[in-house]
């Protein structure tokens, strides 16, 4: 990992940031194993820049058809039904790209690290593609370290530092966002990220969506992950 520059110009945590920090967060159609991405989200800042007014973001939220149904909790939470679901990318055209900025950091951070990344690293298994090479932090485990009493959800501990999401749903984008403002707390690191209004706006490759048919909707194939027209639309 490239560790931050100080040259005795700066505060003392920018000596112990690396350079290069990623927040990441995906929303899923549920907890399992087999369960897949159904949204990601990702916020990329420069440690040096931290230390400047207004931090410049690179930000990427991206929606994906994940082949299956959400289980109702997931959806009630990420709020995408398996209507809207049906007609995004699959995740597999994007895999590439999305593992290239990732690595490009220097570390990657997320609250509960093992479950985002292992769905990541199960997609890009499922695609032939190998593993994330990154040094990761959890932010969650780095709470529990500390022995805080109470809930270790990313809502509670963001709430340590008067923080919250701005409605009830989990966007991912708004999640990294949240990661990050939470590792840098965790870091003794005093700098106020503005909420950017991109925060949560609908992901950038969000396809429109026909009007939905009356009753149930037809199963989907087996392995499929492929946009569902419909009969005179």
């Amino acid at each position: 990992m490239e560790a931050g520059v100080n040259d005795g110009a700066g505060p003392d945590w920018l000596g112990w940031l690396p350079a290069r920090i990623l927040a990441l967060d995906v929303e899923a159609t549920g907890l399992r194993e087999r369960d897949r991405i159904v949204s990601l989200g990702l916020v990329a800042v420069e440690a040096a820049a931290l230390t400047g007014p207004a931090p410049p973001l690179r930000l990427c939220h991206l929606v994906f058809d994940p082949g299956r149904r959400s289980h109702a909790r997931a959806e009630a939470l990420h709020g995408y039904d398996d209507w809207t679901l049906r007609h995004q990318d699959p995740i597999d055209a994007h895999l590439p790209a999305l593992a290239g900025l990732i690595e490009a950091a220097d570390l990657v951070v997320a609250h509960n690290a093992a479950f985002d990344l292992g769905l990541l690293d199960r997609e890009l298994a499922r695609a032939g593609l190998p593993p994330l090479a990154v040094p990761r932090y959890c932010t969650w485990e780095a709470y529990r370290r500390r022995g805080e009493k109470g809930r270790e959800s990313l809502a509670a501990v963001c709430a340590r530092f008067g923080v919250a999401r701005a409605g009830p749903r989990h966007g991912a984008l708004e999640d990294a966002w949240l990661a990050l403002r939470a590792y840098l707390w965790l870091q003794a690191c005093p700098v106020d990220l503005p909420r950017l209004d991109g925060l949560t706006l609908p992901p950038a490759n969000l396809r429109p969506v026909p009007p939905r048919p009356e009753g149930r909707l037809p199963p989907r194939s087996a392995g499929a992950s492929v946009p569902v027209t419909v009969s005179g639309q």
